[in-house]
Parts: C-alpha cells; structure tokens; sequence
C-alpha cells in the first residue's frame, strides 16, 4: 500500500469531505466579527456545519477566491456572517450531521492586557483531542514520535532526505493499518458480542488471528456488521452461526455500529482558521501566514494525537502614551533649566 493509502481508504470509506473557512475579524473592543466560507452541495442543503439563525447573513463572496487546504484546494462560493460582542464562550448550534464534533465549537478566549506603551490582545482557541474516544489505544501499535510525525506533521529527523522519509512513512502508514483494522474487528465483535450464545463468545475470544489471515487488511478499513459475520463464519467452517444471529438482529447491531462509527464522520470536515487583531504579531503558532495574518489548518486527523491550539498575541502601539511620556519628560527638562537658570 502507498504512502498515503490507508488515510485515503479512510477518507473514501465516508462521503466528500466539505471544506471551511473560518475568518475571525478582531477589534479593539474585543468584539469580533466573523465570516464562515463554504461551497455549496450539488443536491443543496445547509452547506454550513451549523445552523444559521438571524443573527447570521447569508450572501455569495464579492470575488471568486481560493483557499489552500494542503490535501485539495477550495473555492468558497457562499458564506455566513455576523458580529459577536463577546467571544469567549460562545458557540453555535451545530447542524445535524455536526453534533459532537469537536470541531464545530472549540474553546475559544479573547483578552485585552493594558501597559502604558503598549496593549497586548491574545487569541486562543482549544480543539479537545479524540484521542479517548478510539475504540483501541496506540500503544502498541505506534511510537509517540511516530504518531506525532504521522498526525501532527513534526519535524523530520535531521539529516533524513525524501527518500528516507518516504520509507519511514510508509512504515508509520502500514503501522496505521494494523491498528485501524483491529480497530474495526473490536468494534464489530462489539456490536455482535451482545447477541451471542457462550460458544461464539468463545469464538470471539479466540478467532481473530484466523480472521485476519489471508485477508487484505485494507479490506477491513471499510468492513461493516454483515460482512464481518459473514467471515466469522468462514473462519469458524460455518458452525458459528454469525450470519444467522445478524439477520435476526441486524437493526440492532447495525444501530450500535453506526453509533460507534460516528467517530468517522468526524474527518469528513477540514477547516482552515484565520484571525487578523489590532496591532503586530508577536507570538503565534501558526505555520502559515496570508497577507499578514496568521492561518491554521485543522482537522481530525490532527486530533488523533492530541489537543490542537491556535494561539496568537499581538501588540499595539500607544502612541497617546508615547506623546504623553514625551511630553512629560519636555516639561520636566524645561522646568528643571528653568529652576537651575534661577540659581
């Protein structure tokens, strides 16, 4: 399998991924107004991951426009607009196929901090990880430099050229299929476990290096409840009656198993972030940067490891203060001239 096969049999196994782009506008009153880019669906419907009441308006962008989302390139054709007096804790109302999504409506915060030559504003935002939310850890599957390197896109070990990195990808990558496919074998035995009798319980416990020989792991990326059955019975020469027990319980176990799969729908969105803030950048994590501001690609994938935070800190200019303390200091310096003149 290539280097990328596994994540593109996983982004196969669910539909189209749609793309977003979030624009945080902010002013120096901490009000905030922000813009949402979408492209609209061949067969309509809500194009936006959220539901967009009154307080949002709806329009086409004034220009054609594209935004790089690394894996594809998106042209926005419609987008969603509204002011907010306060950002921090506000969230919206996610649409149908968006509930639960960590990324509809991370933590975001907005603060303003008051010196005399300068004021500091601080945007942050937190996407909680899924990484408690898989149905099988990683350990023992991969490294914590490996998972980083593979979904957070570390740095590369020094001295490694393309080919190099091609080779340890491409082992990280066949690493990925064996956890997800043994991910989706639990699940299944999950789903189908609550329905068996002592003897396939049995054979549950005791069937998967059987199950997993001579079958194309790529195969069970995309494996679902009655086709899975239907090779526990190969497996097991037909006397453990899997088939039998799905068809007699398939609405049930296909409910839990859409439940359980959920997660996957999560990598059906890709966003991209941008903020601009009064002032200069002084410290930010982004590694993009677009007519001076700040953007952040943000994903699924990037929360199978971890946390993933936005963070950028500006600082403005006072020049009230500047004029003031000069002016302060002026007065001083001819004052004390003065005094000494008297003398």
């Amino acid at each position: 399998m290539g280097l990328p096969a596994a994540l593109l049999l996983l982004m196969a196994a669910n539909s189209c991924v749609s793309y977003y782009y979030v624009t945080t506008d902010i002013h120096e009153d901490l009000s905030v107004d922000r813009t949402v880019y979408a492209e609209t669906e061949d067969g309509g419907g809500n194009p936006f991951y959220f539901i967009t009441g009154p307080d949002w308006t709806v329009s086409n962008p004034d220009s054609v426009f594209t935004v790089d989302f690394y894996e594809s390139v998106a042209e926005p054709d419609i987008m969603a607009h509204r002011h907010i007096d306060y950002l921090n804790g506000f969230a919206v109302l996610p649409d149908e196929d968006f509930v639960g999504n960590p990324l509809v409506n991370p933590t975001e915060t907005l603060s303003k901090r008051n010196r005399w030559f300068y004021t500091y504003y601080e945007y942050k935002a937190v996407f909680p990880s899924l990484r408690d939310s898989l149905p099988l850890p990683f350990e023992g599957y991969m490294s914590e430099d490996r998972l980083r390197l593979f979904f957070e896109g570390s740095a590369a070990p020094q001295g490694w050229n393309g080919v190099e990195m091609y080779v340890l990808l491409d082992e990280i990558n066949q690493d990925f299929v064996k956890w997800y496919s043994d991910a989706v074998y639990f699940v299944c035995c999950d789903v189908i476990e609550p329905y068996c009798n002592k003897n396939q319980k049995l054979t549950l416990d005791h069937v998967k290096e059987d199950f997993m020989r001579g079958i194309d792991r790529a195969v069970m990326l995309d494996m679902k409840p009655d086709e899975f059955v239907e090779r526990l019975d190969q497996v097991s020469l037909g006397s453990g009656g899997f088939e039998a027990l799905y068809q007699e319980h398939a609405a049930e176990i296909e409910a839990e198993y859409a439940s359980q799969a959920r997660l996957l729908e999560y990598f059906d969105a890709s966003f991209i972030y941008s903020v601009s803030m009064p002032g200069r950048y002084v410290l930010c994590d982004a590694d993009t940067y677009v007519d001076g501001n700040p953007r952040w690609k943000v994903d699924a994938y990037r929360l199978l490891y971890d946390d993933v935070v936005l963070t950028a800190v500006t600082r403005k200019t006072n020049i009230w203060a500047f004029l003031l303390t000069f002016a302060a200091i002026t007065a001083f310096l001819v004052l004390a001239a003065r005094y000494s003149r008297r003398k």
